[in-house]
C-alpha cells in the first residue's frame, strides 16, 4: 500500500505552484493568451498542465518560506518573470502598429482625425497592419514559441531563485530601440515612395498652379499607399518571425 505524508504533498505542491504563477503571468500579458476570447478556465488549465510537466525537473522550493510571508514575494517574482516574457512578445506588435500609423500618416489617412476627433488618433492602416501581424504570429506558431520560451526559462532561471538581476538586465531602452528599428524598417519603403509622390505633386502644382492640390493629392497618395500595402502585406510573415526570435533571444542572455 502506498502511503503519502503531508511533507511529500507539500513538497510536490511547492514545486508546482511557482511554475504555475510564472506561466499565468506570461499569459496575462502575452498576445493571443491575454485575449478575452481565450477564457480564464482554459488559461488556468493550460498553465496547470505546463506546470505539471515542468515541476518534476525543478528543485522544490523551501516549504517553510513558501508558507510564510516570504512566499508572497516568491510568487510576485515568478509573476514578474512571466509578465516580462509576455510583455516582450507584445512589443513586437507595438512595432508593427507604429509602422502602420506612420504609413497611414504619410498617406493622409490621419487627416480624418481633424474631422472626427472622437475616432481617436489611430488610422485604419495601423489597425490593419496590427491585425495581419497578429494573424501571421498565429500562422508561424508564435504562441507555441512563447510557451517554449517560458518552459526554457526554468533552465536559466529556476523557480524560486532571485530575479533581480534578470529584470534589471533587460534594458527598456534596448527593447524600445528594437521596436523603433522594426517600425522604421517596415515603414521606410512606404515613406520613400510617398515622398517621391509628394515631390511629383509639388512639381505638378508649380507647373499648373490652377490645379487643386487637395483634390488631386489625397487620391494619389492614398492610391500609391494602397498599392504598396497590396504588395507588402503578403510578405509580413518573414519580419514577424525574425523579430519575434530576436526579441525573445533578449530574455535568455
Amino acid at each position: 500500500m502506498v502511503t503519502l505524508t503531508d511533507q511529500q504533498l507539500l513538497t510536490w505542491l511547492s514545486a508546482f505552484l511557482l511554475p504555475l504563477f510564472r506561466v499565468l503571468g506570461m499569459m496575462a500579458s502575452a498576445p493571443i493568451f491575454s485575449n478575452r476570447s481565450f477564457g480564464a478556465r482554459a488559461r488556468i488549465a493550460l498553465a496547470a498542465a505546463i506546470a505539471l510537466l515542468v515541476a518534476p525537473y525543478g528543485a522544490p522550493a523551501d516549504i517553510a518560506a513558501l508558507a510564510g510571508p516570504a512566499g508572497l514575494g516568491m510568487v510576485a517574482q515568478e509573476v514578474a518573470v512571466g509578465v516580462t516574457i509576455g510583455f516582450v512578445a507584445r512589443l513586437l506588435f507595438t512595432g508593427f502598429e507604429m509602422a502602420g500609423e506612420i504609413i497611414g500618416l504619410q498617406m493622409g489617412l490621419s487627416f480624418a482625425g481633424f474631422f472626427d476627433p472622437q475616432s481617436g488618433t489611430g488610422n485604419a492602416v495601423g489597425r490593419l497592419v496590427n491585425s495581419v501581424s497578429l494573424l501571421s504570429f498565429v500562422a508561424i506558431n508564435g504562441p507555441l514559441a512563447l510557451l517554449a520560451t517560458v518552459i526554457e526559462s526554468f533552465q536559466w532561471l529556476p523557480a524560486g531563485s532571485p530575479v533581480g538581476e534578470f529584470l534589471s538586465s533587460r534594458s527598456p531602452a534596448q527593447l524600445g530601440g528594437e521596436v523603433f528599428t522594426l517600425a522604421l524598417s517596415l515603414s521606410l519603403p512606404f515613406m520613400a515612395l510617398l515622398l517621391f509622390v509628394n515631390m511629383a505633386l509639388g512639381v505638378v502644382s508649380r507647373v499648373a498652379p490652377q490645379l487643386n492640390l487637395f483634390a488631386v493629392g489625397f487620391p494619389v497618395t492614398i492610391g500609391a499607399g494602397l498599392l504598396l500595402l497590396t504588395i507588402g502585406i503578403p510578405m509580413i510573415e518573414a519580419p514577424v518571425a525574425f523579430h519575434l526570435e530576436r526579441l525573445l533571444s533578449h530574455l535568455s542572455r
